[in-house]
């Protein structure tokens, strides 16, 4: 069932008539519904929860009308249902979720090894590609100081304007923990992004941006160390390597087709065309680069790698560009 307040108060208003309509129907007892509506009011109330059981209420004949009023309220005040009327966020049948409170937001991981392949830009609206911030890069993706970086660090100065990468809804506006004032978009092409330690945020959930929109501009709030931007792309909730999808050095998309891929704790992403090494018994990052004509340097980078990395058979390895 989808997550949008006004829908859901339509089909709960329906619901209302069809139950107002016949005065001597019930749900239940009045003591039942005494603790149903004691139960919604409870404000450690799952938002999980409080679907499910809006689901199951539907699936009922009737509704009564104090379990009904006790609903409305509820969702009123949840700020997660908050999204413009008859409005479907973008690539909502992967998520099936839309949570204006958390940017942490992950979807369940697929059982099979799926791949998908998005277009990422929207060439029929002449929407495509802009960098967040025409900045240097100061930190990439992967572990840095024992810890994993999730995305990369673009350099800026405390007001510098900061611009959505493509078209897409914007999901968070709001300052949380570490990441200050932040920014999560989700987009058409199945990605979601992340604009971390803005000192202003100029965008509110459910609005609608286009590549090279101002969404915000560049600060040092939450955990940081300087003026900076923390720019994450995401594939249901979990972290994507950006230089699989964008060129950092020339700033513009490495291709129009990108394909999404399972791993075993998340997903990786890659340009379609792209040649991967299934590693074997004995195999060595010089013997492997040496096969593909590259050198050890490009193969660390490309699969974010050191030079002592330790190599395991069934272990793929990115060897194209």
């Amino acid at each position: 069932m989808p997550f949008y307040l006004r829908n859901i108060l339509f089909i709960l208003g329906f619901f209302l008539f069809a139950s107002a309509s016949d005065g001597n129907e019930k749900s239940g007892s009045e003591k039942d519904e005494e603790a149903l509506v004691n139960l919604i009011q409870q404000s450690q109330l799952s938002k999980e929860k409080l679907v499910y059981l809006v689901d199951s209420l539907l699936n009922g004949d009737t509704i009564s009308y104090c379990v009904l009023d006790a609903l409305n309220k509820k969702l009123a005040s949840e700020a997660f249902y908050h999204l413009p009327i008859d409005t479907n966020p973008p690539s909502h049948d992967l998520y099936c979720l839309w949570d204006t409170e958390n940017p942490n937001s992950h979807a369940e991981l697929p059982l099979n090894d799926t791949a998908y392949n998005f277009e990422l830009v929207d060439k029929l609206n002449d929407c495509g590609f802009a960098m967040p911030v025409n900045g240097i890069i100061t930190s990439l993706y992967g572990y840095r100081d024992g810890k994993m970086h999730n995305g990369i660090d673009i350099a800026l100065k405390t007001g510098d304007p900061v611009v959505s990468a493509f078209r897409g809804m914007v999901r968070v506006a709001r300052y949380y923990g570490s990441f200050g004032n932040v920014v999560v978009i989700r987009h058409y092409n199945g990605f979601e992004t992340v604009y971390a330690h803005l000192s202003k945020i100029s965008v509110k959930p459910g609005d609608m941006v286009d590549p090279g929109q101002l969404i915000g501009k560049g600060g040092n709030t939450g955990r940081s160390r300087g003026a900076h931007l923390h720019f994450e792309l995401r594939f249901k909730g979990y972290p994507v390597n950006p230089r699989y999808v964008i060129d950092l050095e020339k700033k513009t998309i490495l291709s129009e087709t990108v394909v999404v891929r399972k791993t075993k704790t998340g997903f990786t992403a890659f340009p379609e065309g792209t040649i991967f090494h299934t590693i074997k018994r004995g195999d060595y990052l010089y013997k492997v680069a040496t096969q593909y004509g590259i050198t050890v340097k490009q193969l660390c980078a490309w699969n974010g790698l050191h030079k002592k990395s330790s190599l395991v058979a069934g272990m793929k390895l990115k060897v194209s560009q």
